[in-house]
Parts: C-alpha cells; sequence; structure tokens
C-alpha cells in the first residue's frame, strides 16, 4: 500500500476512534477531511478497500454524540431551529413525491437530502461555541486551499474539471464552493491571530486562483454580489481593514485573471450591448429555463429529483441537449426546485430566504448592543457565502451543493450563539427573534 493511502487510511481510523473516546467533534472534522480528500476521486485511493468512508465518518459520530450525550453542553434541540424544519419539510415533501414521480434519479436526491437532514443536525449539535464555529471555517478554508493546490498543479489550457470531491468534480461548482471558501477566508483573515491567520493568508491566493481556472463567469458574478452583501453586514469596527483588504483582494484578482477570463466575462454584457454576440452557452441557459416554465406548468408538483434531465428531450430543442448524453440538465438552482419540487418547494426556498434576511438583519441590529466580533465576523462571512452561491446558482445547479447545508447549520448556530450571548447580557425589549 503507499504511503499516501495507509496515512490516510490511519488517520481516518484514529479520527473515528477519538470521536468515540474522546469528542465527537473528531468524527466531523474526519468526515470534512473526507470530503475534500475523497479517496476515489485521488490515485492514492485505489489501494484502498472500497468504503463510504463518508458515510461511515457521519455514523460514527453520530454514535459518538449519543454516547456523549451526557458530556455535551446542552443546547435547543436541533428542530427547534426554522431552517432546520425548513430542510426536514423540504426532505419530506420529496419522501412523499416518491408515490408518483417518473424521474429515476429522484431516489438517489431523497437519499442525499435525508443525509442533508443528519449533516446539518450534526453541524448543529457539535459546533456549541464561538471557538468551534471559528474552527469548523479554518477546516473550510484550509479544504478550499487543498482544490486550489489541486488546481494550480493541473495542466494548462481548458476549463478547471474533475479536480474537486464528491459533487464538486465540474468546473461550475467548484469555482461556487471555491467561492465560499474565500468569503470565509476575507473575515476569518480578521477574527484569527497567529498560526491561523497565516494559514488564512497562504490560503486565499491558492483560492482565487483556482476559481478563475474554472473560467467560470456565473462564480466571479456570485463574489461580486456576495462582497456587496458583506458591505451592509460587517461589523463597523472594522471599515477601515475591510475595505483596504476589499481594494488589494481586486487588485489581486485582476492580476490573477487570464485573458480567458475577460473574454468569458465580457459576453455577460451581451444583453445590453448589441456589438457583443451572446455565445452558445448563455443562449442555451435561456432555452432550457423556457423549458422549464413549460414543465412546471405541466407538473406542478414537481417531476422529481433532475426533474429537468429527464424531461429535456421532450421539451428542449435537440441543438441544445448534450451530444454525449442526448439529454440536458439544468443551469439554475432555483428552476431545478420549481421543476423537481413544484409548488410546495418553491414556497419553501420562499421561505427559508425569507427567515435568512431577517436572520442577518437581527444579527446586525445586535451589534449595537455589542455583539462580541467573532460572531458579527461569523454572521458576515456566511451571509457572503450563501449570497455567493444564491447569485452564482442563476447561471449553474448547485441544489444538491453540500456547502449550503454546512451554512445555513453554521448560520443556525451563529443564531443560537447570539441569542445565548443576548439573553445573558439583558438585550432591549424591543429586540425579537425571527419565527
Amino acid at each position: 500500500m503507499p504511503e499516501t493511502s495507509l496515512a490516510f487510511f490511519l488517520s481516518y481510523l484514529l479520527g473515528l476512534f477519538f470521536a468515540l473516546t474522546v469528542r465527537p467533534l473528531y468524527g466531523l472534522y474526519t468526515y470534512i477531511a473526507v470530503f475534500y480528500l475523497d479517496p476515489p476521486s485521488r490515485w492514492w485511493g485505489e489501494a484502498l478497500p472500497n468504503v463510504r468512508w463518508s458515510l461511515v465518518a457521519a455514523l460514527v459520530t453520530a454514535a459518538a454524540i449519543a454516547f456523549h450525550s451526557s458530556s455535551l453542553r446542552p443546547g435547543p434541540p436541533v428542530f427547534r431551529s426554522p431552517i432546520a424544519r425548513i430542510l426536514l419539510l423540504y426532505t419530506l415533501w420529496m419522501w412523499i413525491q416518491l408515490l408518483w414521480v417518473e424521474s429515476p434519479y429522484h431516489l438517489e436526491g431523497t437519499i442525499l437530502f435525508t443525509k442533508y437532514v443528519v449533516l446539518f443536525s450534526l453541524i448543529y449539535l457539535l459546533i456549541d461555541n464561538k471557538e468551534k464555529l471559528l474552527n469548523f471555517g479554518l477546516a473550510h478554508v484550509l479544504g478550499c486551499l487543498f482544490f486550489g493546490w489541486l488546481a494550480y498543479q493541473a495542466p494548462p489550457g481548458g476549463r478547471l474539471e474533475g479536480v474537486g470531491g464528491p459533487g464538486v468534480d465540474n468546473a461550475n461548482t467548484l469555482a461556487m464552493h471555491l467561492g465560499t471558501g474565500l468569503m470565509f477566508a476575507s473575515f476569518l483573515l480578521l477574527a484569527f491571530r497567529g498560526w491561523k491567520r497565516w494559514a488564512v493568508l497562504i490560503s486565499i491566493p491558492f483560492i482565487i486562483n483556482g476559481i478563475f481556472q474554472t473560467g467560470t463567469r456565473g462564480a466571479m458574478v456570485g463574489l461580486a454580489v456576495g462582497g456587496i452583501a458583506t458591505v451592509f453586514l460587517k461589523p463597523k469596527r472594522f471599515n477601515r481593514i475591510y475595505y483596504t483588504l476589499a481594494a488589494l483582494a481586486v487588485l489581486g484578482a485582476v492580476s490573477f485573471a487570464g485573458q480567458a477570463v475577460y473574454e468569458r466575462l465580457a459576453t455577460l454584457t451581451a444583453a445590453v450591448d448589441e456589438d457583443v454576440e451572446w455565445d452558445s452557452s448563455a443562449t442555451s441557459r435561456i432555452a432550457i429555463v423556457e423549458a422549464q416554465i413549460e414543465m412546471f406548468k405541466d407538473h406542478p408538483l414537481g417531476v422529481g429529483h433532475e426533474g429537468t434531465t429527464y424531461l429535456s428531450r421532450s421539451y428542449i430543442d435537440e441543438q441544445w441537449l448534450a451530444t454525449n448524453s442526448g439529454d440536458r440538465a439544468s443551469h439554475n438552482t432555483v428552476m431545478s426546485v420549481l421543476v423537481n419540487q413544484g409548488i410546495p418547494g418553491i414556497v419553501l426556498l420562499l421561505i427559508l430566504l425569507f427567515h435568512l434576511r431577517n436572520v442577518f438583519r437581527q444579527l446586525k441590529e445586535m451589534d449595537a448592543q455589542g455583539l462580541p466580533d467573532e460572531l458579527g465576523l461569523a454572521r458576515t462571512m456566511l451571509a457572503g457565502a450563501l449570497v455567493t452561491a444564491l447569485a452564482s446558482g442563476m447561471f449553474a445547479q448547485y441544489l444538491i451543493a453540500e456547502v449550503q447545508i454546512w451554512c445555513l447549520a453554521l448560520v443556525a448556530v451563529v443564531w443560537r450563539l447570539a441569542t445565548e450571548w443576548q439573553d445573558a447580557s439583558g438585550p432591549p425589549e424591543d429586540v425579537t427573534r425571527p419565527v
């Protein structure tokens, strides 16, 4: 067995052993490590047994939580969080859809979202203080550093494909995932001191380079929109350093961007500039959205997971179908929800977005009461990451992108910690909690 394979295997076993015998949190970090390392995607993984590494890590972590339940810090039940309830209702609706949907991908998607409910619960239960919250963010940044390093080593030419782990192996999703990592890194840089700050600082150039190597316009637009969101949510105390770092980030991004990136970004002006032609990728996305509207009209209760792919041959002109598979997947997350889960799905998505808006607004209002800097910075990085994912999702489908579940769980954690702090410090009576 190669040394790399052996090192991974022993580290994996050690992480699960520590989860069972010391702290369940080790199991969660083992899960995150598996997500990024993903043995089946690496050359050294061929020497390892065929095991569902992430599933085993999640199950062991859940068992460790049950075993150590008496020693864990008590807190509100997971499903007291509105975000958890929305995710659960969405997943239950997917199980109900099994009664009629014909999409052959639906059962797989339903099982995946069930796993996400469990993952959300694990994060919510184990990340119970500010230090753990920031350290989880650091794990995400270091994972993105690993992806960025793989991208840096990738052969030049063409778009970056096959670099990431499970669900992150295409250029679009990889760019969005790295974009959330960049948002995390930007504000963890302000929250950390010592070696952790240096680790974040070293990660940022590799993450930025990886984003540009994907050549993905949607992720770059998403980052711009996410950056605008952080302007309104950042703690005022960090205004000066925030704008200084933002200016440096823009200069760094310009230096990393190559000619191919500028050419792809130029096509975004096609809608308002008659001298710029639409490329086939942008035109096909319009055709797909138009077809998805018709799919929804014919199936108001949803087609099931990957419904656009399943119905594409019947609704989309042949010129826009993929030459290798003969079908076409969705390129818009919101439209995916509309087609896959129909009216109930889109209603739940809108409720979630409205709730998140209220949460971030009320967390921002807590600054006036002296909200700890760590929670203010965490609030900003999570809002920036989620807005980046949402805006990027207007150009590609990220419905099952796991990093969004991490961010949603951490938002619930930040709200729990902020309200605990608020209760302990005696907040003004006019500050209400979102319902």
